[in-house]
């Protein structure tokens, strides 16, 4: 029902690649190879988040983009909120412009409570987080790939 858009996908994608040890301070285009995020795109992205101060940017010698902040800083929501905006989490479940508090629709009090728990959700995980659940995901498929092998 509820997922991030694409482009926040990808930013997380981006930002973890940062986070990374050999990419601490990286050029787009290393960047954009190590998250399989399309240069012009990834750029866009990197844009957004600078714009958000989640990473800071130089042209030329000595240039490349890095993280402002250390990835246990950085949660998945301001994260979501640098692309996607506020709003990221609608008012409404149904899309109705017309849905507050004092005129509802008949998903209002469902989405309010849930819309909260995610936005804490969100809040809660950090980019510290999601590195180091794909550092355990990648180190599970390679013993499952290596007990694989053996038989």
């Amino acid at each position: 029902m509820f997922s991030l858009s694409q482009t926040c996908g990808h930013a997380i994608k981006a930002l973890a690649c940062l986070a990374g040890d050999s990419c601490r301070h990286a050029f787009i285009h290393d960047i954009a190879d190590c998250s399989g995020v399309p240069r012009a795109y990834l750029a866009k992205i990197l844009h957004r988040l600078s714009e958000h101060g989640i990473v800071e940017a130089k042209r030329g010698y000595r240039g490349g983009v890095w993280l402002v902040r250390p990835p246990d800083a950085i949660s998945l929501w301001d994260i979501s909120v640098a692309i996607d905006g506020e709003g990221c989490l609608s008012e409404c479940m149904l899309g109705e412009s017309f849905c507050k508090d004092l005129r509802d629709c008949p998903t209002h009090a469902f989405w309010k409570s849930r819309r909260h728990e995610i936005k804490k959700e969100l809040e809660d995980t950090t980019l510290e987080d999601v590195i180091a659940f794909e550092h355990k995901q990648s180190k599970t498929r390679a013993r499952r790939v290596k007990k694989g092998a053996i038989r």
